[in-house]
């Protein structure tokens, strides 16, 4: 749907789905990223929800369901997909890793699922660029260079920086973070990780 967002594509596709199937029972469309059809194309959509061809079967995919309208939403059968844990993309990824005979470095795995944020066909994504780019075996140095990860040191100068009150200093490393061409994303995301980290050895201590 985002690039085929329109009233016309909509028109297109309730004509498509009134020609019966012809190998088997159903037809199935499968809208993704359907919170971007515009207005018109949902309103040119409502009709075929509420009376949908009996051969016909609607999937409508979405990240962002609060973008759907309700008159939608209310034909709709819902179901929610929680994200994965890093845990089961790790153990997926080690497992294709196994089946392509690639060799990596402990913790390379666990990194890559860290990165995909619940997503196994991100950490796919991460780990297959991390293959083409690698040598004899995924070592997490390089993992980390490929991706473009924040340097350890740099982060730890900023929560030095934070607990001491260094303002200066933390806006001159997050420049020069932003210089490098870094992700901030990541950086916010990296720096979570340390605070927690320091708050729960602080409550165990």
């Amino acid at each position: 749907a985002a690039s085929n967002n329109g009233v016309d594509e909509i028109r297109n596709l309730r004509d498509s789905a009134k020609i019966l199937p012809t190998f088997s029972k159903y037809k199935i469309y499968i809208i993704d990223e359907v919170h971007m059809l515009s207005i018109g194309a949902f309103n040119a959509l409502l009709k075929t929800l509420e009376e949908p061809p009996e051969n016909v079967i609607f999937i409508l995919a979405t990240t962002e369901k609060h973008k759907i309208p309700v008159t939608i939403l209310s034909r709709c059968l819902r179901f929610d997909f929680d994200r994965l844990s890093e845990e089961n993309i790790a153990k997926r990824l080690k497992y294709i890793c196994d089946k392509e005979n690639i060799k990596y470095e402990d913790g390379v795995c666990e990194y890559v699922s860290k990165l995909a944020d619940g997503a196994l066909r991100d950490g796919i994504s991460i780990l297959d660029r991390c293959i083409s780019e690698m040598d004899d075996e995924l070592k997490l140095d390089d993992v980390k260079k490929i991706i473009g990860a924040i340097d350890e040191d740099i982060l730890n100068k900023i929560v030095d920086d934070t607990y001491n009150l260094n303002v200066i200093d933390i806006l001159k490393n997050i420049d020069e973070i932003i210089i490098k061409g870094k992700d901030l994303r990541q950086l916010v995301s990296s720096l979570n990780e340390k605070f927690l980290a320091i708050l729960i050895k602080e409550k165990d201590d």
